[in-house]
């Protein structure tokens, strides 16, 4: 099993531009990631310092300067996710960006090679998960994905039960994200979550908290038991990447080597490396 990472774990920093996506990926090589997660949900975003410019343009282009870096350090792209808004959204204007990005996006997952492309479900006020809303909604962008080769992956929230996404995967004939993070905020049980899904669960989001607020913790810094977690994807065999969702922007860039290393030792700890 592969031991990967969002591409946000370096790129995002605080109150200033993002680091260049291809700086990222030495930065990854270096401290001995396998592969990676590359994020597209910032694309979307205005803020200068909370967008991601990697879709801007020529992004074709700018995926090559990617490409070459992620080649160079002889990284594997495992999936990539797309960007995540209200895809029923009042403003019309700022919908239709959003949903051209999210096709740019799943065009570029199928020209950077990456085989499953994740995307949320749609959520009602109170945020619970809408299966019939999500099903319709999403149906065009899976559509369109699987003419380009990308399987999508619906990934849980904390509202989502795992009946609820089971039944949307099987009825979108998708891929699940399984989001360890989410399910312990939503106080879903982890072994029971996920051998019901089972092979559905092609990706994973792996952060931990102390089920209070979705922290995108590092392992160890919060309740979830991994070794349930290894458990569970031992006896559903799971065959994708043991992929980081953990935040790191407000962490100082000098301290982004030590903490990057933590991640990757906890993953071969838990792989039994």
């Amino acid at each position: 099993m592969l031991i990967s990472t969002n591409s946000g774990l370096y790129s995002a920093r605080p109150n200033d531009l993002r680091v260049p996506m291809a700086e990222a990926m030495d930065f990854f090589g270096r401290m001995g990631f396998e592969a990676v997660d590359v994020n597209f949900a910032a694309t979307i975003y205005d803020e200068p310092e909370k967008h991601e410019p990697i879709l801007d343009g020529d992004w074709q282009q700018n995926l090559d300067t990617v490409l070459a870096a992620i080649r160079r350090n002889n990284l594997v792209v495992s999936h990539t996710h797309l960007p995540f808004y209200n895809y029923e959204m009042d403003d019309k204007e700022r919908l239709a960006f959003c949903d051209q990005m999210t096709y740019r996006a799943i065009d570029a997952s199928a020209y950077i090679g990456a085989k499953y492309a994740v995307i949320h479900p749609q959520r009602d006020a109170e945020k619970h998960t809408l299966i019939d809303r999500t099903v319709a909604l999403l149906t065009p962008f899976n559509e369109y994905a699987k003419a380009r080769g990308v399987t999508l992956c619906v990934e849980n929230m904390y509202t989502t039960y795992p009946e609820e996404l089971r039944e949307i995967v099987d009825r979108m004939a998708c891929g699940a994200c399984w989001d360890v993070g989410h399910a312990n905020f939503g106080k879903h049980p982890q072994y029971e979550s996920m051998t019901l899904l089972g092979k559905r669960i092609r990706v994973l989001h792996l952060h931990d908290n102390y089920g209070t607020r979705d922290d995108h913790s590092m392992p160890y810094f919060g309740t979830i038991d991994w070794e349930e977690i290894m458990r569970a994807l031992r006896d559903i065999g799971y065959e994708g990447t043991f992929n980081y969702e953990v935040a790191a922007t407000h962490l100082p860039m000098a301290l982004r080597e030590d903490h990057a290393r933590y991640l990757v030792d906890a993953a071969k700890m838990l792989l039994g490396r």
